[in-house]
């Protein structure tokens, strides 16, 4: 799937060096700054901002969970230029509404798991974010309904959070879905009226089959870790698909890809029970093709046909004396290995 920028952490430093972090983001890496600890000395503080008002959404400020004391997001008055915010891995938190005075704010990842505000996205001052990642918030659900009036949403990762969610589906920019520990009895199949959605995810949670999902732009799709997942459809029905990752699906017997002709990378791993592959071979566009971990037939697979288009092929069983055969007979083919991300 999309590979974000190589990421540097910073972490409880006891001073802002912001050329050394200017110098890493001009060199394309995304920075994060990280703290354990909402006290923090004001000149810290200050010199933060100050680095965060020019840096844009390359730089990332976290405040994570390390003790029992609820985190004091009073903190946030000192970062009014804060693009990128993390407040993640904390058990309580208090003063979540000053999140309400962060004007900048492009990016937030909130992960409190005794959310009291389950209204928070009710904030006006949020409904200018680009990018929203929910963390799980054990018996409350975050109301997602406030959603609706946040037009420039392009990306959103959510932990069991669906109520109101059909509230994203007429949003113009959201193009990114993440979706992780939804529940079989939730309806997914908003999915399908959402109109710029290009990039799916499913990890965790559980349900048997997403055949009845469609989303006519799709062009990732990724299923990881969904308990009891066993049919995934005709993957035909996604005709601008460029890449397809299923992974740790222990009861998924069969993938059927149907015309996909823009399909170029392939991940299949530890899909212990996956006995069928059907369709590979009629990939005109497949480039990559990494399989590990499954019960499909190395030799019936090449003998069936490979795409003229695969330069890329990884093929593990766990066995290692047949590993490294497959491995020699894919260098003598002349296909290079595949990634598995």
């Amino acid at each position: 799937m999309y590979q974000p920028p190589t990421q540097h952490r910073i972490h409880q430093p006891a001073r802002i060096d912001a050329a050394a972090i200017r110098s890493l983001i001009g060199n394309g890496e995304q920075v994060t700054v990280q703290f354990t600890q909402d006290r923090l000395p004001a000149q810290l503080l200050a010199d933060l901002d100050a680095l965060a008002a020019t840096c844009g959404p390359a730089l990332e400020i976290r405040f994570f969970g390390a003790s029992a004391e609820p985190f004091d997001a009073d903190v946030l008055r000192a970062l009014p230029h804060a693009v990128n915010l993390s407040l993640d891995c904390h058990m309580r938190a208090i003063h979540l509404e000053r999140l309400g005075e962060l004007g900048r704010l492009k990016r937030l990842h909130l992960g409190v798991r005794h959310l009291a505000e389950l209204d928070i996205l009710a904030l006006d001052t949020l409904r200018g974010l680009e990018a929203l990642s929910l963390g799980e918030t054990g018996k409350g659900q975050i109301d997602l309904a406030p959603l609706r009036h946040w037009p420039q949403l392009a990306q959103l990762h959510t932990t069991g959070h669906v109520k109101n969610i059909d509230a994203i589906t007429a949003l113009p920019a959201l193009t990114q879905l993440s979706l992780s520990q939804v529940k079989s009895r939730d309806e997914v199949d908003f999915v399908g009226a959402m109109p710029a959605l290009t990039r799916l995810r499913f990890i965790l949670g559980g349900r048997a089959s997403i055949a009845h999902v469609t989303a006519p732009r799709l062009e990732e799709l990724e299923v990881v870790r969904v308990r009891g997942m066993e049919n995934l459809g005709d993957i035909g029905r996604f005709p601008l698909l460029a890449r397809l990752s299923v992974e740790e699906q222990i009861k998924l017997t069969e993938i059927s890809l149907g015309a996909n002709p823009m399909l170029e990378w392939l991940v299949l791993r530890n899909c212990k029970t996956l006995l069928r592959l059907r369709g590979v071979a009629a990939l005109p566009a497949l480039r990559a093709l990494a399989v590990s971990q499954t019960q499909l037939d190395f030799d019936l697979l090449v003998a069936e046909g490979l795409p003229r288009a695969l330069r890329q092929f990884s093929f593990g069983t766990g066995k290692r004396q047949r590993d490294k055969e497959i491995d020699a007979q894919l260098t003598q083919l002349g296909y290079a290995k595949a990634p598995y991300y």
